[in-house]
């Protein structure tokens, strides 16, 4: 009876299972391999004066105040996935995850470190909460390399990829064709499941706040950018253009490496080189200025935060319950 009842109700198809040492092997050396192969074909010949940077410290400073807003918004969008704490505390967990996230594999690092910090009886729900705000920001992520590609010429490539958007999209908020039902329990799908038990009001206030924060990072790479006086000669309005898309080419082909190395650092410095225009010498050394600032003032600095936060957070604990540290 219950072996014709599983027959009857469990899958009708399921996707073949690729072992994890593949999975990690081709996870983490593809990316690596391309890393060093663009890394190496851009940065070497550059004459020595390619590598004294000038940099317009306003600019800097302006993406050093936007980090705040940056993960602000962050923090914004998982107190409200996560209702029943105060913001402070959900702010402390997000930078904690930021830490996490560095050296987590197949980027499970920000998962182990936000949902961890939440008490045991609410993980399953922190768990929808963080799949749910993660898929959001992907939507944007995507939805802006489309638009860059469109803006960059690549007519089908942009299609594929908004069409993707559309897609994700309408999965996002509920909706459920027929292929849905074919893919529900494939291991492709199972994120979905988690994101659908999260209220659609409050799906939709996280996709708004994803799009904000989105629109601030893009907003600091070209800042970024700027202040190393990437395509300093020419129009304004054009070179700045130019750093819009090529940002956000930058996110979607860093969104797609499965193991981040910490924080991506190699691998958004060569998806920046290769899809940023670089006219002369100073604007590839620029590039690499702007990213590894980027990586430092975006990652570094709020995981570093987070981590001391974190840390003096436990240690209050331990003392007032006289547990040794």
């Amino acid at each position: 009876m219950s072996k014709s009842l599983t027959k009857t109700v469990g899958p009708a198809w399921a996707m073949p299972s690729i072992p994890r040492g593949i999975r990690v092997g081709v996870g983490t050396g593809v990316p690596l391999l391309a890393t060093f192969w663009v890394l190496a074909d851009r940065l070497s010949g550059l004459p020595g004066g390619a590598w004294q940077w000038e940099v317009r410290p306003e600019l800097l400073l302006a993406v050093v105040l936007l980090a705040p807003v940056n993960w602000g918004l962050e923090a914004c969008k998982w107190a409200d996935l996560m209702p029943s704490s105060p913001l402070v505390k959900r702010f402390r967990e997000v930078l904690y995850g930021t830490a996490w996230s560095l050296i987590g594999p197949f980027r499970m690092g920000a998962v182990v470190g936000r949902v961890g910090t939440v008490p045991k009886a609410n993980r399953i729900h922190a768990l929808r909460a963080f799949v749910t705000g993660s898929t959001a920001q992907w939507w944007c992520t995507i939805t802006g390399a489309g638009i860059a590609l469109a803006l960059m010429g690549f007519t089908f490539p942009a299609l594929a990829v908004l069409v993707l958007s559309a897609v994700t999209l309408g999965l996002y908020f509920g909706w459920s064709p027929g292929f849905w039902a074919f893919i529900r329990n494939t291991p492709i799908s199972r994120d979905w499941g988690h994101s659908r038990r999260i209220p659609v009001i409050r799906r939709r206030r996280a996709l708004s706040l994803s799009v904000a924060r989105y629109t601030v990072m893009l907003t600091q790479f070209v800042l970024a950018l700027q202040a190393f006086h990437h395509m300093a000669a020419g129009p304004w309005v054009d070179h700045t253009v130019h750093q819009t898309a090529g940002s956000a080419m930058t996110w979607g082909l860093t969104s797609l490496a499965p193991v981040p190395l910490l924080g991506d650092l190699g691998l958004r410095e060569a998806s920046a080189l290769l899809v940023l225009p670089t006219p002369t010498a100073q604007d590839v050394t620029a590039i690499v200025g702007a990213t590894l600032s980027l990586w430092i003032i975006n990652l570094i600095l709020p995981a570093l935060v987070g981590l001391g936060w974190q840390w003096n957070v436990t240690r209050i604990r331990a003392r007032h319950a006289n547990l040794p540290l």
